[in-house]
């Protein structure tokens, strides 16, 4: 009696849909299992041909799947004449899917098989039943799809988002503990009421947030996160999770669906208007902040800092007997050369003029009379909202002729005139709070800030010039400093300086 040839080249499949973790302990068990339906069936596997695509989704067809796209691919090559599967679903959820392998193993007497049995995809029969086992699939995703979506908007009417998942910074107090069973053994893990704030994170993450907007980099804001706290997992903090913290909408008491906004059922750590600010500080590249990839270890050097008489260039520093020699190091200008001052010295006489002034009650009587207008940030958004709508119109004048394109224009035109002048209003109200955290500032106190906050607040006093010097012998020309009032805004200059 005639039997059908044993696959000489197998190769398994493995997929887990979801590993929030990154763990590939439960692909490697349905590896194993594999292993051993293999040698059972007697056919022969090849090593080289092993597929695990870890959390990823059989169901999304927009999802990439790249072991999957491989193991096609060997397929298509005649590398591989048999695949194992831990189970049909795990290879394929989408008609589509099944498709696509059929038309590449079609006439290869490409095999399948999954502990309820094998399949041949060159027979009629089989292919039939594969495409009612993947048909059937797809409708129990669609079916559990429709029911975690309904489940979605339950919680989302009641102002929750989805349950589970790792604890946000600033929100989670522990409300006790709950069994789990974890590879087999029961643990012990924290319950948390993701509604309450917890304070002390709570207070570092928004004076974080107030600190990007008052122009200290990422970087220098990072370091100082570390230097009080881990992130809720105990890593040590990076800009990317500052980043995400802060435009995240949990952050302002907003949970997002589907692109809209709504409110939470807990208290934002961000007021709306300064989670709008942040989002425009990380989308705009806000011209007040330092370049971050760089920590700052002078006051004026770099852009944003001192600048030469002769040619508006920015001051770097070096030392004073070249870049092998140690010794005291000079602010200088790399462009034309001719000028030089001592770093120590010009920091001290910068530094004392800007805590005169910060100590100065004109100071603060001019900072109070420009308090922030709380409206701002929500007529910058309702113009941004606007100014997108006119531009849509604009890209689809040949599919709307009633529209004048030439109003289109000046409408837009004049809308982005608008939001630049919101914008730099608002760039000037975070220069402000940075200004009124420093007012009353001593000396012992300004040292001990740290040196892009000092910076930060320097560039915004003032704008620092240094001219070259015909000075000779000990002692420092302050005539060769220019130390001039810097203007932010529109609004009248500050006193003092």
């Amino acid at each position: 009696m005639w039997t059908q040839r044993l696959p000489q080249k197998a190769g398994i499949y493995c997929r887990l849909s979801y590993a929030p973790d990154g763990s590939l302990e439960k692909v490697e068990r349905q590896e194993a299992d594999c292993r051993a339906l293999a040698d059972r069936l007697g056919w022969a596997l090849s090593e080289a041909h092993i597929f695990p695509d870890n959390s990823r989704s059989a169901w999304q067809r927009t999802r990439s799947r790249p072991q999957w796209d491989r193991m096609l691919k060997s397929i298509e090559a005649g590398e591989i004449d048999g695949v194992i599967v831990y189970h049909g679903d795990r290879l394929i959820r989408q008609p589509y899917d099944l498709e696509t392998l059929i038309g590449i193993s079609e006439s290869r007497g490409m095999r399948i098989a999954s502990p309820s049995g094998t399949r041949d995809l060159d027979s009629p029969d089989d292919r039939f039943i594969l495409r009612i086992e993947a048909a059937q699939a797809c409708r129990e995703s669609d079916n559990i799809s429709r029911r975690v979506k309904r489940a979605l908007d339950a919680r989302l009417e009641r102002g929750l988002t989805q349950s589970g998942g790792h604890r946000a910074f600033g929100y989670g107090v522990q409300t006790g503990t709950r069994t789990k069973a974890i590879d087999g053994v029961e643990v012990q893990v924290p319950v948390y009421d993701m509604g309450q704030q917890v304070p002390e994170e709570a207070r570092i993450l928004f004076e974080a947030g107030e600190r990007l907007l008052a122009g200290q980099p990422q970087a220098g804001v990072v370091r100082w996160m570390d230097a009080l706290c881990t992130t809720t997992e105990g890593n040590a903090w990076q800009t990317k999770t500052l980043r995400n913290l802060c435009l995240s909408p949990r952050s302002a008491g907003l949970i997002e669906r589907d692109g809209e906004l709504y409110d939470a059922a807990w208290d934002g750590v961000f007021p709306r208007e300064m989670w709008e600010s942040l989002h425009r500080y990380y989308a705009d590249g806000a011209e007040l902040r330092p370049h971050p990839g760089r920590e700052r270890k002078y006051l004026l050097s770099g852009v944003g800092g001192g600048q030469c008489w002769n040619d508006g260039s920015w001051m770097a520093t070096k030392p004073t007997g070249g870049r092998n020699r140690k010794g005291s190091r000079i602010y200088y200008c790399d462009t034309c050369r001719g000028v030089g001052r001592n770093v120590a010295h010009t920091d001290a006489y910068v530094s004392g003029r800007a805590i005169r002034l910060l100590n100065s009650p004109e100071l603060l009587n001019e900072l109070s009379a420009r308090a922030e207008d709380p409206g701002r940030a929500d007529e910058l958004a309702a113009l941004e909202r606007r100014r997108d709508a006119v531009r849509q119109q604009i890209e689809s004048l040949a599919d709307n002729p009633e529209i004048d394109a030439a109003l289109a224009l000046v409408g837009l035109a004049s809308l982005e005139k608008k939001i630049k002048t919101l914008r730099a209003q608002l760039g000037a109200s975070a220069e402000h709070r940075l200004l009124g955290r420093m007012v009353g500032i001593t000396p012992e106190q300004w040292e001990a800030t740290p040196i892009d906050i000092r910076a930060t607040t320097v560039r915004i006093l003032f704008g620092v010039v240094l001219l070259p010097t015909k000075r000779r012998g000990p002692g420092f020309d302050t005539d060769a400093i220019r130390v001039v009032r810097a203007r932010t805004d529109t609004s009248p200059p500050l006193a003092g300086g």
